[in-house]
């Protein structure tokens, strides 16, 4: 019962992962730092997300493991861009800028 219910779990989250998608295609993500930041990040959860998915309903396939790695690949660099931002986002002495 458990493993059904993480399985529902995980494919509500890649169907929710469509918000990447529809971001990507509507949005104005490339023009700032943290838009791009959030496309980045979106695109690698989505990725993960998806191929977990696919992974679960028809198990293993050619290629996987390499696709596994690059997918898997992108969550730690979109997560080190994130700490960057915040990082930056607060050094002393930066002001925000009026909008």
């Amino acid at each position: 019962m458990l493993q059904l219910a993480g399985n529902l779990l995980l494919y509500w989250a890649a169907l929710a992962a469509i918000a990447s998608v529809i971001y990507h295609l509507t949005g104005p993500w490339w023009t700032s730092p943290m838009g791009r930041h959030l496309g980045a990040y979106m695109g690698a959860l989505a990725a993960v997300l998806g191929l977990v998915a696919v992974r679960n309903l028809w198990g293993p396939f050619p290629g996987y493991p390499v696709l596994r790695t690059v997918v898997f690949a992108a969550v730690p660099i979109v997560m080190t861009r994130q700490l960057w931002l915040q990082i930056r986002a607060r050094r002393p002495g930066r002001r925000r800028k009026e909008r």
